[in-house]
């Protein structure tokens, strides 16, 4: 079998018309499936379902995704990691949307490669990116297609860092180019505000539904890039790395690891 299902079968290639290709009309998910389970299902559902909803696509049944990843991660032991992308579907050329459209659901399959145990003992180097998060009102929190500036980032990221923190176009800080982050003053977890640019990933909200049992309090706030670096602690967060502690930002260090062990150790916890 083949490492990916397109509409829940083998089929050797997505159908050229999809607008998935032609405009990034679509949304993803990316999640561990581990013995054979997928990791925090019911968030990324919600996830997907919030995504759909937004962007007006009709999101198949919930059986049918599950069905599908049974069929596609059949071995039931080891941790793999899973992509769901729903594109709007198939159409003729132009940016107007048939009445009658149907989806199109595309499951794919990957080794998980885990990161160095260390990065989690002493933690990542981050710098900040000249690409910005690009700021649409219609588009903020939700994981659509249309990620080139992620791309763009990523790719401009200097060997000595882990990854790099887009700033919006107000110049607050939004994301990493594939992290959520988060910030701890004292007690509060700062989390930037995703309402118009920026993905509300799962392991972040996990974070904003449980943070309360853990001690801490949430704030989701606009933060600039001095504000950050007063931060106690800085972490960053997504469903394949879990949660990794920031020991440098330019000339920033810090030497706590405290919220990044606990934030761990929830989400295994949560199923």
């Amino acid at each position: 079998m083949k490492d990916y299902l397109i509409n829940g079968s083998n089929i050797s290639g997505l159908d050229p018309f999809d607008r998935g290709l032609a405009f990034g009309d679509g949304v993803f998910r990316t999640f561990k499936i581990i013995d054979g389970k997928p990791l925090h299902w019911d968030y990324h559902f919600q996830k997907l379902s919030y995504d759909c909803k937004k962007l007006g696509i009709k999101l198949p049944n919930e059986s049918l995704l599950l069905d599908d990843i049974k069929l596609l991660f059949t071995r039931k032991s080891g941790t793999f990691v899973a992509k769901w992308i729903i594109t709007r579907g198939s159409s003729n050329r132009g940016y107007s949307i048939p009445k009658n459209i149907e989806p199109n659901r595309i499951l794919l399959k990957n080794n998980f490669t885990p990161i160095p145990e260390s990065l989690y003992l002493k933690g990542v180097n981050l710098e900040f990116s000249s690409k910005r998060a690009s700021s649409l009102l219609q588009l903020g929190a939700t994981k659509h297609l249309n990620r080139l500036e992620n791309v763009l980032a990523k790719q401009a990221v200097t060997s000595s860092s882990f990854d790099a923190i887009m700033v919006d176009e107000n110049d607050y800080v939004n994301e990493c180019t594939s992290h959520n982050i988060l910030a701890l003053f004292g007690k509060q977890i700062h989390m930037p505000k995703h309402n118009h640019a920026g993905v509300s990933g799962v392991s972040r909200q996990i974070v904003i539904d449980h943070a309360n049992s853990l001690g801490y309090a949430i704030t989701e706030s606009n933060l600039s890039r001095d504000q950050l670096l007063k931060a106690n602690e800085i972490v960053i967060i997504n469903s394949v790395n879990g949660a990794l502690p920031v020991k440098q930002i330019k000339n920033k260090k810090w030497n706590s690891l405290n919220l990044a062990y606990e934030l761990n150790k929830l989400l295994k916890k949560i199923k």
